[in-house]
């Protein structure tokens, strides 16, 4: 009678009994490992995931960074936040989408509108990447293949991209000088234009900071389209030359598809950029600088700053963000259907 309570008293608490059957002292062990588990199993969880927490840096400082004041933007562009109610700041009146609005219809100290801004940033940044797009993949192709003096090119072609975009913009605006100029004298010479063409002010300036922009910017295709060429087998050049495939052919053959991705990915960083681009308009003309250069980044600078309309000014950069994430959007559109 005593045994049997101890058993049945030991089957309750999970502690063997000696003598007890096998089965009963495994479940007993068992019954002793699961919190030991309970308490290993988060632990190896965390460090199966390691990977991730080691990003936590990284995600803070995006955090701060990037998306902090993306947010305190589009907070900022639906307040009537100008210099009578900044010392309230968030707590400035309501405005709503009046921000908006007002940002095409009323003028800033360079143009009428925000319209005008949005049409001038896109016919820049398209232009400027249709032009640097030949021009980058032509430069790889050139430098592909060994020669003797391929290392110093390509060392040279890089000149126009490792310049500080201020600088490059002190450069071009001397060169772009009235009567004095390189860029007017050279022209003059050649009786292509008059010696006096005001490349800095009136709509000569749009033409000056587009060819500015692709002096500098086309070593970033170029780039871009050397390091596709290097994923390109040999093996397919190859089998090209013996199928007798002209150079053309070969081009649009066997060298485009294989790099189409890259250069997909390097035409949408460097529309981005071009849209994006405040230094070269800003250093390179004067303040205001011409209604013909009122781009978008030009434009949220000059009415945060010099109409001091910072509910507006947030308003124009919220929008500049959503036509930002148009091109990344179909971009990636893009990449899925190819995949």
């Amino acid at each position: 009678m005593t045994t049997r309570a101890r058993t049945r008293t030991g089957d309750r608490r999970g502690t063997p009994v000696p003598g007890a059957p096998n089965d009963q002292r495994v479940g007993s062990a068992a019954a002793g490992a699961r919190p030991r588990r309970a308490v290993i199993a988060p632990i190896m969880r965390w460090g199966a995931n390691r990977p991730l927490w080691m990003l936590i840096p990284c995600a803070v400082a995006m955090a701060l960074v990037v998306l902090i004041p993306v947010i305190l933007t589009v907070v900022l562009s639906v307040l009537n936040l100008n210099i009578g109610t900044l010392h309230e700041w968030l707590g400035a009146p309501f405005a709503g989408l009046s921000n908006y609005i007002g940002a095409f219809t009323h003028p800033s100290v360079i143009t009428a509108g925000a319209g005008t801004a949005i049409l001038l940033s896109l016919v820049f940044s398209l232009l400027t990447t249709i032009v640097i797009t030949p021009l980058g993949v032509l430069a790889a192709i050139s430098v592909h293949r060994p020669f003797h003096g391929r290392a110093a090119v390509r060392a040279l072609y890089l000149v126009p991209y490792v310049i500080p975009t201020f600088v490059t913009a002190l450069i071009a605006r001397i060169m772009f000088l009235n009567h004095d100029g390189l860029v007017d004298k050279v022209l003059a010479g050649l009786h292509i234009a008059n010696v006096n063409t005001y490349w800095l002010i009136g709509p000569h300036a749009f033409w000056a900071m587009t060819l500015t922009e692709i002096w500098a910017a086309w070593p970033f295709i170029y780039l871009m389209t050397l390091a596709g060429l290097q994923s390109v087998p040999h093996e397919q050049y190859e089998a090209a030359v013996l199928d007798g495939a002209s150079p053309g052919q070969m081009l649009r053959r066997v060298v485009l598809p294989q790099i189409s991705g890259i250069l997909k990915l390097g035409v949408l960083l460097s529309t981005l950029y071009h849209l994006g681009n405040f230094t070269l308009a800003y250093v390179m003309f004067s303040s205001p600088p011409p209604q013909s250069v009122d781009v978008l980044p030009i434009d949220t600078y000059y009415r945060a700053f010099s109409n001091y309309d910072f509910g507006v000014a947030s308003a124009i950069a919220v929008i500049t963000m959503v036509i930002l994430l148009v091109p990344g959007y179909v971009y990636l559109r893009m990449s899925r259907m190819s995949d």
